[in-house]
């Protein structure tokens, strides 16, 4: 096309009127035309410029729209170069294939970190063999980690966020392991072994240990810092979803597979317990139900709340139930469960739907008390969608789970091998299968007041600061930018409510597995506990208001202490108790369950009433909801 300035004639008109194509008003056709239009609209032009418009169905602006400017210089028109279509299709295609090959980088580079780990962790525990040469175990660990430090800054030129999101894995790795060298580090120089250099051993797992813990460490605290950048957080809403949604997938496969499982109860296929005792078929339904929850509920949330959101979908202002409603049902679960298991052949097939609504009813109703203020009446919080709340449960069950699992395990595992140390239980160890050996049977060999130790260790401080920090990441993932604390609150009481109920199937077993006329007790117990995690997870949730919307981090510390403190003497108790120490042991089994159910009852009343008060108290009006959004409380990274 021609690219050379012209001057369109004079009398040219598009109108047939006699009207100026360049102005648009009537005038001699033998004067010149003086006006000079601007340049076209800004978003006609971005249209254009960004390929949306390749077959020329947007309209040129009219040339009318412009008024003429007296006095302005000449204008001339200046034909332009049409853009180029397919070379703007090949930078596309050049820019996907791009990130495939980028993402296949890091994929290799994520595999070769992994073996360098696994190397760098053979080469140190090759110090501890006898005879060993200890400066190749010592250049094959430098090497795997200077491959490995290769590796991640490939992964990082590659993909970044996918590489921050394996940082942080590999940040929770590095202090796993670094502490189980720590741990590892005196049951080697305790052992006698002639294969095992003690001494040099011990030394190489202390100052390893040391440094991978400070390591792992100072990574996570990058990987947190990180994350509050305002670029990381949008990155990590985005990937948010899609993570949630494949790991919900999973979660839904396994649940779908055991509920499969269910079906060897036809045949029936004999399950024993941990001690040999073959489980009824009624224990065999309650275990495969609450199997099949503990996968299939958040599973199924996360899937569908986060694909709809991905998919631009709405969801409705979530309505709170009556709290009356959710006892008086809860109330008749109990009756009909109690009733089919006094019987002499108690009917299997009643016991799941019994067995869910035993667990789920309590958190309903305390959900109800945290939502309206009130057991009949009330006005609801609003702002609050059905997706919040769905994505609260899921998160706290689902995820709060998973890491309160894998800590008290992993803390549970190390306490005990300490105190095995401390009572020289492994002097006699020859190998690995030696030092499992005597973990194994730490209840023979350590003392009443050692397991108690142990248990309180496990149980008042490490659960409640796993159990309530993953508790109310479900908060804060679901957390509004704009929310009112009593949002904040309704929302760690959805959390709490589905760890507890979460809790009830699980305990709900361990109840029928001694009495199946006990079922009705454990489950009215197990609700009484739901109240405590309804209480923590909301105080936990409003730490983190303030914490990021409040900006009072004292407050927020002050309140996420107070939750872990609660959690902590809740637990506590129990494990003196079921320790029978500091005088306990002389008391006798009934005595001792009457003064749980009593201290359980004084305690669930306790916070069940604190409930709505707290609901009450933290009331407030509601922001405006912001243009654009059908709830103006939808978090950004749910759509």
């Amino acid at each position: 096309m021609d690219e050379r300035a012209a001057d369109p004639p004079a009398d040219a008109s598009s109108h047939g009127d006699g009207r100026c194509p360049r102005c648009g008003a009537a005038h001699d056709p033998s004067r010149p035309c003086d006006a000079t239009p601007p340049p076209a609209p800004a978003r006609f032009i971005d249209t254009l410029s960004r390929g949306h418009d390749p077959r020329g169905l947007v309209p040129a602006p009219a040339a009318a729209a412009y008024a003429p400017a007296p006095g302005a210089p000449r204008y001339r028109y200046v034909a332009t170069r049409p853009m180029v279509w397919p070379r703007a299709r090949g930078e596309r295609m050049r820019s996907t294939w791009r990130s495939v090959l980028g993402f296949i980088l890091a994929a290799v580079a994520t595999a070769a970190l992994i073996a360098c780990l696994a190397v760098a962790g053979v080469s140190i525990t090759d110090l501890a063999k006898d005879g060993n040469d200890t400066r190749a175990s010592l250049l094959a660990t430098a090497i795997a980690a200077a491959i490995g430090a290769v590796a991640v800054l490939l992964m990082h030129r590659a993909a970044r966020t996918y590489t921050k999101a394996v940082l942080a894995v590999l940040a929770v790795t590095l202090v796993t392991g670094g502490l189980a060298m720590l741990v590892a580090a005196p049951i080697v120089r305790q052992m006698n072994t002639p294969e095992l250099a003690e001494y040099r051993g011990f030394a190489a797992l202390t100052w390893f240990g040391a440094v991978i813990t400070a390591a792992g460490l100072a990574l996570g605290a990058a990987c947190v810092r990180w994350s509050m950048a305002r670029r990381a957080r949008r990155r990590i809403e985005r990937w948010a979803r899609y993570a949630g949604a494949a790991y919900g997938v999973m979660l839904t496969l396994s649940g779908m597979l055991t509920l499969l499982g269910m079906l060897s109860l036809i045949g029936g296929d004999a399950y024993f317990d941990g001690e040999g005792n073959e489980l009824s078929v009624v224990e065999q339904t309650v275990l495969f139900t609450a199997m099949v929850v503990l996968a299939l509920v958040p599973g199924v949330l996360l899937v569908y709340h986060l694909i709809s959101a991905s998919m631009g979908e709405g969801s409705g202002a979530f309505r709170a139930p009556v709290a009356l409603v959710a006892v008086a049902a809860f109330v008749v679960v109990l009756g009909l469960g109690h009733v089919n298991m006094e019987k002499d052949s108690p009917v299997a097939l009643q016991m799941p739907p019994l067995h869910i609504l035993a667990g789920a009813l309590p958190g309903v109703a305390y959900v109800a008390l945290a939502a309206r203020g009130g057991w009949a009446r009330g006005v609801p919080v609003r702002g609050v969608s059905w997706r919040q709340v769905g994505l609260a449960i899921a998160v706290s069950t689902g995820v709060a789970t998973m890491i309160a699992i894998y800590v008290e395990s992993i803390g549970a595992l190390y306490a005990v091998a300490l105190l095995l140390v401390h009572n020289g239980a492994f002097a006699t160890a020859e190998n690995s299968d030696d030092v499992f050996n005597a973990i194994a049977d730490a209840n023979l060999i350590l003392t009443n007041n050692e397991q108690f130790v142990a248990g309180f260790v496990t149980a008042a401080v490490l659960a409640p600061l796993s159990e309530e920090f993953g508790k109310s990441l479900a908060v804060r993932f679901t957390m509004p930018r704009a929310a009112t604390r009593a949002q904040v609150f309704l929302l760690g009481a959805a959390a709490g409510a589905g760890f507890g109920m979460l809790e009830s199937q699980l305990y709900g077993l361990d109840g029928i597995s001694e009495d199946l006329a006990d079922w009705w007790q454990i489950m009215l117990l197990r609700g009484g506990s739901t109240s405590l995690h309804v209480i923590c997870s909301g105080l936990a949730g409003l730490a983190w208001w303030y914490w990021s919307i409040g900006r009072k981090h004292r407050v927020a510390l002050a309140l996420f202490g107070a939750a872990v403190a609660i959690h902590a003497g809740w637990n506590g108790f129990f494990t003196v108790l079921d320790s029978r120490i500091f005088g306990l042991d002389g008391l006798e089994d009934r005595t001792t369950e009457i003064i749980a159910y009593a201290v359980v009852a004084v305690a669930s009343v306790t916070m069940i009433l604190a409930i709505p008060l707290i609901a009450r108290r933290l009331r407030e009006p509601a922001p405006p909801p912001p243009e654009g959004t059908p709830l103006g409380a939808m978090a950004p990274w749910l759509g």
